[in-house]
C-alpha cells in the first residue's frame, strides 16, 4: 500500500475515534446535568421520601401451653380465633363514639352500646338511656378487645363496612378456652390480658414486661400463674418497611412464634367430677335436715396419693366458669363469681353470701367463718403422738376418763362433748371416742414437764407434720394456716396453751395441709411435698421435665408409736366410733379422725360519738358455730390415698366431712383403684 493510501486510513480512524469519543462525552455530559438536575429540584422531594420510610414491627402471638388431666383430657387450651379489637385513633370525637357503637351493636350479636362503650374504655359509657363522661381504665394507645369468636357472618359485615367504623379490625389472636366441665378450676386458675396482670404489681411481671403484649393473655392465679414460664411460649414477629403513609414497602424480616409447653396434672377428671358433684347434691340435705349446719353452703377437699404426693383431686366448692375472664367479667358478673374463685383449699376464701350482693352481702359475710377453721379433733392423733415421745403416756396406758378436767389451779376445765364420761381410756381408745379429757391431761403434763420450752415443742410436732407451714404445693399464696397457740400463750401462759390446743381448738390449718399431715401420719412421719403437676411436654410432644417424689422432712418414732395411732383411726370407723356411719359397708379398712371445731363469730358494729361525730368500730359477738372436719387414709393396712375435707358451718365432723369422705373414696375406687 502506497503512503498516501495509509496516512489516508489513518486519518479516518482518527475521525471515526474523534465521533465516538464526542458521544462518550456527550453521554457523561447529559448524566452529570440529569443528576444536577436531580440533585438541586427533587432532591429534597427524595429525601423527604427515604427519610420518611420507617420499620414496623407487627407481633405474632405464641399459643400458650395447653393443661391436661392425669388421663389426657384436655382443661385449658388455647385456639386460634377471630376477634373485633379497637385501635383509638386520636380525631375521635364524643360524636364518633357514639356513632360507632351504634353501628357496632347492628352487627355484633349479644353486645349491647353500654358493654361497647365499657370495653371502648374511651371516657363515655352509656347509662339509663344516654351517654355520660366517665373516668379512663386504661392507656388511650392499647388496642381493647370488643367481642371474641366472631362468627362467620359478623366477620363479613364488619369487613363490608370497614370504612364506616373507625378503628375497628378484626384479627386473628389465641384465646384460652376451659373445660365445660370445670375441672378444679380454682387449681388450675385463670388468664387476663397482660396490661391487668402489670396493673395488679406482680412481681413476676414487673421482671419479665420485655415478654409481653398488652393484650396478651397471661396467668393471674393457679397453675396458670405458677407454671407462666412454660405455658406462655415466646412471641415472634413480621418485620416491614413501611411508606409514611404507613403502606408496606416490603417484608424485611419473619420471626414464627414459639408455642408454649403443656402441662399434664395429677388431677384426675373423673374423680374431681364426682367428688364436685357429691358436694353439690349433699350440701342441700345437710342443710336442712342439720340444725347446726343451716349455713353451710362451701366445702373444701383434698385427696392426696400417699407414697407420691399426687394430688389426685383439688375440689373448692361452689365452684365457677373461668371462661368469664377470656372478655371480662362486668359489674354484675363479678359479684356473683367473686365467692367461688379464691382456692379455699389453700388460702381463706369467703363465705357464698350469694344471691346477696354489695353492701348486704358483705356484711352477710361477716357473720360466717371462712375456708380456713379451727382444726378440732383431727389434732388428737398428734397430741397422742407426742405424749408417747415424751414419755407422758405409755403405749399400754390406762386412764378413767372423769367426763370434766379441772387444770390449774381447778378452776379452769375441759369437757367432752355433751359431758360423756367414756370409762377407761386407751391411747387407742381416748382416738376413736376423741376424749378431749385425755388431751388435756396430756397438755397440762406436757407444760408441767417443760414449762416455757413446751409450746415450742409442740409447734415442732405441728410443723413435721406440715401445719403451721406452707406445704409446698405448687400454687401461688398457700397460707400458712394460723398457730392461735402461739396467742394464747403469748397472753396467758403455756398451761392455757398446752390445755386449749392439745384437742384441736387452738390451730386452723387448710385442707391441703390436713392432706399433708394425714399423708404424714400414713408414712410413718415422711412428709412429701403436694404434687400437681405429672410432666411437663413441648409443643412436639417430647418430655421437658418429669416430677418425682421429694421428700420434704422426716420425723422418725418407733413403729408401735404409729401402730397405735392408725389402730385408733382405724377405730373411729368401727362401732363406737365417731364415723361409723359413714364408712359402713365398705371393702377395706379405713383410719380416720372427725373433727367438730367450735368457733365464735364476731361482727363489726361502728358507733358514733354524739359529741366528737367520730366513728369507731368494735366487735361484737354474733354466734359461736360449729365446724366439720375429717382427716382419713385407705386402706389403712396399705395406705394409699389420704383425704381432708373441712365444712365451715357443718356441724359435726362424723355428718358432714365424713360422709363427703366416703365420696371420695367411693371415686377414686371407680376410676383409679384403691386396692390396686
Amino acid at each position: 500500500m502506497s503512503e498516501p493510501s495509509v496516512q489516508g486510513e489513518r486519518k479516518k480512524r482518527i475521525n471515526r475515534l474523534q465521533i465516538v469519543y464526542l458521544m462518550v462525552f456527550l453521554l457523561f455530559a447529559t448524566i452529570i446535568l440529569r443528576l444536577a438536575q436531580l440533585q438541586i429540584q427533587q432532591g429534597g422531594k427524595y429525601t423527604s421520601e427515604l427519610m420518611a420510610r420507617s420499620l414496623k414491627k407487627d407481633a405474632i402471638l405464641a399459643m400458650r401451653g395447653n393443661i391436661y388431666d392425669r388421663s389426657g383430657h384436655v382443661i385449658a387450651q388455647s385456639r386460634p380465633a377471630f376477634l373485633a379489637v379497637f385501635r383509638e385513633e386520636d380525631t375521635m370525637s364524643e360524636e364518633d363514639y357514639i356513632q360507632l357503637v351504634e353501628k357496632l351493636e347492628k352487627i355484633l350479636t349479644n353486645v349491647d352500646r353500654a358493654t361497647l362503650l365499657k370495653k371502648m374504655d374511651v371516657g363515655y359509657a352509656f347509662e339509663n338511656g344516654r351517654f355520660i363522661r366517665t373516668a379512663r381504665q386504661m392507656p388511650k394507645y392499647i388496642e381493647k378487645e370488643l367481642k371474641s369468636d366472631l362468627s362467620q357472618k359478623e366477620i363479613a359485615e364488619l369487613s363490608e363496612h370497614r370504612g364506616d367504623l373507625h378503628g375497628i379490625e378484626v384479627v386473628t389472636k389465641p384465646i384460652r378456652q376451659y373445660a365445660p366441665m370445670r375441672i378444679a378450676v380454682q387449681a388450675v386458675g385463670y388468664v387476663r390480658p397482660y396490661h391487668v396482670a402489670e396493673n395488679l404489681d406482680i412481681a413476676h411481671y414487673r421482671s419479665e414486661q420485655e415478654q409481653y403484649l398488652p393484650n396478651q393473655f397471661v396467668g393471674l392465679d393457679g397453675i396458670e400463674l405458677s407454671y407462666e414460664e412454660q405455658l406462655r411460649g415466646v412471641n415472634g414477629y413480621r418485620l416491614y418497611e413501611v411508606a409514611a403513609d404507613q403502606t408496606v414497602v416490603k417484608q424485611i424480616e419473619k420471626v414464627s412464634p414459639v408455642s408454649g409447653n403443656d402441662l399434664t396434672l395429677t388431677i384426675d377428671q373423673r374423680v374431681q367430677t364426682a367428688i364436685r358433684d357429691s358436694i353439690e347434691q349433699f350440701l342441700p340435705n345437710l342443710r336442712t335436715t342439720i340444725p347446726e349446719a343451716s349455713f353451710a353452703k362451701g366445702a373444701y377437699v383434698v385427696a392426696m396419693e400417699i407414697q407420691t404426693g399426687k394430688i389426685v383431686a383439688m375440689v373448692s366448692y361452689p365452684e365457677y366458669d373461668p371462661n368469664v375472664w377470656i372478655e371480662g367479667p362486668d359489674q354484675k358478673m363479678y359479684e356473683q363469681i367473686q365467692y367461688a374463685v379464691t382456692n379455699g383449699t389453700i388460702k381463706e376464701a369467703p363465705y357464698d353470701a350469694r344471691p346477696l350482693t354489695g353492701e348486704a352481702a358483705a356484711k352477710e359475710n361477716d357473720k360466717h367463718p371462712r375456708s380456713i377453721v379451727p382444726s378440732g379433733s383431727v389434732i388428737k392423733p398428734i397430741t397422742i403422738l407426742l405424749g408417747l415421745q415424751e414419755g407422758i403416756i405409755g403405749p399400754k396406758d390406762q386412764w378413767t376418763d372423769p367426763g370434766v378436767y379441772f387444770y390449774g389451779r381447778g378452776t379452769d376445765r375441759i369437757k367432752n362433748d355433751s359431758g360423756h364420761v367414756y370409762g377407761i381410756l386407751t391411747p387407742e381408745k381416748a382416738i376413736q371416742k376423741s376424749s378431749n379429757t385425755y388431751m388435756a391431761r396430756i397438755g397440762e403434763e406436757l407444760s408441767a414437764k417443760f414449762g416455757k420450752k413446751s409450746v415450742s415443742l409442740l409447734q415442732t410436732y405441728y410443723h413435721a407434720f406440715g401445719l403451721g407451714i406452707q406445704t409446698g404445693v405448687d400454687l401461688p399464696n398457700e397460707s400458712k394456716g394460723k398457730e392461735d397457740y402461739l396467742v394464747m400463750n403469748d397472753h396467758y401462759g403455756p398451761l392455757a396453751a398446752m390445755v386449749q390446743a392439745s384437742f384441736g381448738q387452738q390451730i386452723r390449718a387448710t385442707a391441703m395441709q390436713l392432706a399433708q399431715y394425714t399423708a404424714t401420719l400414713a408414712n410413718k412421719g415422711v412428709r412429701l411435698q403436694p404434687q400437681l403437676v405429672e410432666k411437663i411436654t413441648g409443643p412436639d410432644g417430647k418430655l421437658v421435665r418429669g416430677f418425682t417424689p421429694r421428700v420434704l422432712s422426716t420425723f422418725p418414732h418407733p413403729d408401735a408409736y404409729w401402730d397405735i395411732l392408725t389402730k385408733g383411726m382405724v377405730m373411729v370407723t368401727q362401732p363406737g366410733g365417731t364415723a361409723v356411719n359413714a364408712f359402713r359397708g365398705l371393702p377395706y379398712s379405713v383410719a380416720a379422725k372427725t373433727g367438730t371445731s367450735e368457733q365464735d363469730i364476731y361482727v363489726p358494729v361502728t358507733t358514733t360519738d354524739p359529741k366528737t361525730g367520730e366513728k369507731k368500730t368494735n366487735w361484737k359477738m354474733h354466734a359461736r358455730i360449729t365446724n366439720g372436719v375429717s382427716i382419713s387414709f385407705a386402706p389403712a393396712d396399705r395406705p394409699k390415698l389420704a383425704v381432708a375435707v373441712v365444712v365451715p358451718e357443718g356441724g359435726y365432723g362424723g355428718r358432714s366431712a365424713a360422709v363427703i369422705t366416703r365420696s371420695v373414696y367411693d371415686a377414686y375406687d371407680k376410676y383409679v383403684g384403691l386396692r390396686k
